[in-house]
């Protein structure tokens, strides 16, 4: 199960939406079945050059995928814009690999936003810090979360 965020800003009309988590085909097993007819990978991670280097991290160095992997925000620390991109880390004798995205815009490392974890009726969730981030648009510090739903989508 993943979950739905919008960002939005009060002074102008920048909004974003974004799903994050996993769907339930989203297994370890899933992720790199390569021989499969229609491979997951690729499908998350774009960059044909970071999916053939996670091939030759399992096929060779027998690389493990870690358990917090899926859909996550990630932001530019240049212009601020907001993406969604898929989060795998790998652990293998010897190191571990994460994807590294970069910004369309400016070409500029993605970092993954923070989060604030929450508690609710016993169900733990998390929630974005948006107030440390300025609107990608105009600059301003009036970002606001649109409404965050639980989603199933497979």
């Amino acid at each position: 199960m993943g979950s739905s965020y919008a960002i939005s800003c009060k002074n102008c009309d920048y909004t974003k939406s974004f799903k994050t988590g996993i769907g339930m085909m989203y297994s370890p097993h899933s992720l790199i079945d390569f021989e499969a007819d229609a491979p997951l990978l690729p499908s998350l991670i774009r960059s044909k050059k970071s999916v053939d280097f996670i091939k030759a991290l399992l096929a060779d160095k027998g690389a493990v995928i870690a358990d917090s992997y899926g859909h996550e925000i990630y932001r530019c620390p240049k212009c601020g814009e907001f993406y969604g991109r898929f989060f795998i880390h790998l652990d293998y004798d010897g190191g571990s690999f994460e994807v590294e995205y970069k910004c369309h815009k400016c070409k500029a490392a993605l970092n993954p936003i923070e989060y604030d974890t929450t508690e609710a009726d016993g169900w733990e969730g998390k929630r974005i810090s948006l107030e440390k981030y300025p609107c990608p648009k105009c600059g301003k510090h009036s970002l606001y979360e649109g409404g965050e739903a639980y989603v199933l989508w497979d």
